[in-house]
């Protein structure tokens, strides 16, 4: 359907003080994505369009007209970037679901030590290691996702509880 948009990344922290911005695009869209001449940005349940100006950095960076401070950069920090699935060269339904840990997502997480954490935003697959990212007192943070550290699943409330490493809450 031409109208389905497909999640291909999300925008970091603003770079400098020109409007840049960084970003994280997904391996399998990266192509198709840097191609592009707007990208479409979620705001609520809203698609906003973007126009490019430039990539930089590999594709780490991107420079957005009419961003053109860090004020501006700042209100579009932690939004997902989507793309109308008809520009994807890779469907979604292609994807084998090889991430264990993606049935995961929307959980809370439950330390044995500091109680609720926050619920699993989003499922990072490094290449060594899966992260959960969770809003944990107003901030983004990574938790590492390992079975060594699950100490129970509750499917029912799903709730992870889980045994951190000491000091991962002190970085």
């Amino acid at each position: 359907m031409k109208d389905e948009k497909t999640k291909v990344g999300k925008i970091g922290r603003p770079h400098g003080l020109r409007g840049e911005l960084k970003v994280s695009i997904e391996d399998l869209y990266f192509e198709d994505v840097v191609q592009q001449e707007s990208l479409l940005i979620a705001v609520g349940n809203q698609y906003i369009p973007h126009f490019v100006e430039a990539w930089r950095s590999g594709g780490n960076l991107v420079k957005l007209e009419e961003i053109d401070d860090k004020e501006s950069a700042q209100m579009l920090q932690q939004r997902d970037i989507y793309l109308p699935a008809h520009l994807l060269t890779i469907k979604a339904e292609d994807i084998p679901a090889d991430n264990p840990f993606e049935q995961y997502l929307g959980y809370l997480i439950n330390d044995t030590e500091f109680g609720a954490i926050g619920k699993i935003q989003e499922i990072v697959d490094l290449p060594e290691h899966y992260l959960a990212e969770v809003n944990y007192k107003g901030k983004t943070i990574m938790i590492p996702l390992h079975a060594d550290l699950i100490e129970e699943v509750d499917e029912q409330k799903r709730v992870l509880l889980m045994e951190l490493p000491e000091g991962l809450f002190e970085l």
